[in-house]
């Protein structure tokens, strides 16, 4: 049985805007095992990043706990954007440093991460978005972390800076034992690096479960119009249509959009249930084929 490393129950953030109350979190339960990666996908506005950031600490959630086991250590985050994230008139040692207090552990992190030692008088703006993030992720690991939040860590750099991203952090989490709670907007992306994956949307979990079954048997609809934006390979299209009326709904957030919606849905909110072991969706229409 995998150990668990991080409890979350019943979190809930609301932030207040010009137009009201915005949920970010709506009573969102989940656990993460030591070794794993757990995958958040959803479109922005979902709540993902309010997730990764009350999890760390940067956040305090309104309800709900988030309770990290005894052997778990510190907890860090890669952010998303690596020239926002960091002090432009700080040199890359500097940045690394932050975290770590040691100058020679900086360069070493940085030789880890794919750094020249000569990079390491480099300023933010004399680097690539792909070499920056590696600092941002040197930065991270200099905390002697074994849980890293990685909010949207490839979403602003080139396609070809990605795969290469996506491989380091692999590499690190087999070579350091790390647990990452993986954030992204791109379904694709965490398919490659997730051991299972969470769906949300405006707050909620819509299905939880092993990346082989969500990808392959989604059981809730709006999974499956996440899987119907993901590029078909030998250029197949895919068709997932979306009903585009409004309707208030007290029930299932995706109820207005979803094309199988029935009364019930636009009512009574949903909680998961268990389709498969270790699978769960929030949806009234779901059978044990992941169907409609």
């Amino acid at each position: 049985m995998k150990e668990v490393l991080l409890k979350v129950r019943n979190l809930s953030k609301t932030f207040r805007s010009d137009k009201g109350i915005l949920k970010a979190l709506d009573d969102v339960s989940f656990d993460v095992c030591k070794g794993e990666t757990l995958g958040v996908v959803g479109e922005s506005g979902c709540g993902k990043t309010t997730l990764g950031r009350c999890v760390v600490g940067l956040l305090k959630p309104d309800h709900g706990t988030i309770v990290f086991s005894d052997a778990s250590k510190h907890k860090q985050i890669i952010f998303q954007d690596p020239y926002n994230s960091v002090d432009p008139y700080w040199t890359v040692e500097k940045i690394v440093c932050e975290t770590c207090n040691d100058r020679k552990k900086a360069v070493k992190l940085l030789k880890e991460v794919g750094l020249t030692e000569d990079e390491k008088d480099s300023f933010p703006h004399e680097l690539s978005g792909g070499q920056l993030q590696r600092v941002g992720i040197a930065r991270a690991l200099g905390g002697d972390p074994d849980f890293i939040v990685c909010d949207e860590p490839v979403s602003a750099l080139d396609v070809s800076y990605q795969s290469k991203i996506i491989s380091l952090l692999e590499d690190l989490q087999q070579e350091n034992d790390l647990t990452y709670l993986f954030i992204s907007h791109d379904l694709a992306v965490v398919r490659h690096i997730a051991d299972r994956i969470m769906i949300m949307y405006k707050g909620q979990i819509m299905e939880i479960g092993e990346t082989s079954q969500v990808v392959n048997k989604p059981a809730h609809p709006y999974t499956r119009f996440l899987l119907s934006a993901v590029p078909a390979p030998f250029g197949e299209k895919k068709q997932f249509d979306i009903r585009d009326d409004e309707v208030v709904s007290e029930g299932c957030p995706f109820a207005p959009r979803c094309p199988y919606r029935k009364d019930v849905c636009l009512k009574n909110r949903r909680m998961l249930k268990e389709i498969y072991e270790g699978h769960m969706a929030a949806c009234y229409n779901i059978n044990t084929d992941g169907g409609q």
